[in-house]
């Protein structure tokens, strides 16, 4: 089972058309997640945005001109139910702040491979999913998916996909020890003992649904 694949859509921002048509062209054929490029030198690509009503926003931190959280603020306001996520260089404390301080969702750091980014995009939708499913649904578990981080919800991904912790560290390019860090954490968050009842728990509350 591929657990990158899945129907999402997806829009990414930025000013870089060099590096980001073929990051979305990467994600739309090779992990079918229908990815759209906007911006280049567009000083404000807000109503693309909107008109495409993407699952998920992913806006570059030097995107905006200056302006990040008023454009934030203005997909918000349009499409309150997408997952906006932050691009940054780096995931360091201060640009995490940048992503809280402009109403972003999450953060995603362009040191990554674009493999976590697919799986980030695909965690970001499940997590906004498991929200509205649990707004109206006995059967999905209080709080338990918001208490999830997106890179949790990335390593839980990969957990429901066969994926063992010392392949996940290499496909997120992370140390073995973190991506033992990063289960361990989804275990107990789910109030779990395994990364098979982990999975089991998450697929029954919808938190995931691979």
């Amino acid at each position: 089972m591929d657990v990158v694949r899945g129907r999402v859509r997806a829009a990414l921002i930025g000013e870089q058309p060099m590096f980001f048509q073929p990051l979305a062209h990467w994600l739309s054929s090779e992990r079918g997640i229908e990815t759209t490029f906007m911006g280049g030198h567009d000083s404000c690509p807000v109503d693309q945005v909107l008109a495409l009503a993407p699952d998920v926003t992913v806006v570059d931190q030097q995107s905006g001109n200056g302006s990040l959280a008023s454009m934030v603020a203005a997909i918000r306001a349009g499409l309150p139910k997408t997952t906006i996520l932050l691009l940054a260089e780096h995931a360091t404390p201060e640009t995490r702040e940048a992503a809280v301080a402009s109403g972003c969702d999450g953060l995603i750091a362009k040191d990554g491979s674009a493999e976590s980014l697919a799986v980030a995009l695909l965690a970001a939708r499940s997590n906004a999913a498991s929200a509205a499913a649990h707004a109206t649904s006995n059967i999905a578990a209080p709080g338990r998916s918001l208490r999830l981080t997106v890179r949790e919800h990335e390593v839980l991904y990969l957990l429901a996909g066969g994926t063992s912790t010392a392949a996940i560290g290499q496909r997120l390019h992370i140390a073995r020890n973190t991506a033992r860090a990063h289960v361990q954490r989804v275990i107990e968050k789910l109030g779990t003992h395994s990364k098979l009842e982990a999975v089991a728990v998450a697929r029954r509350t919808g938190i995931i649904n691979s």
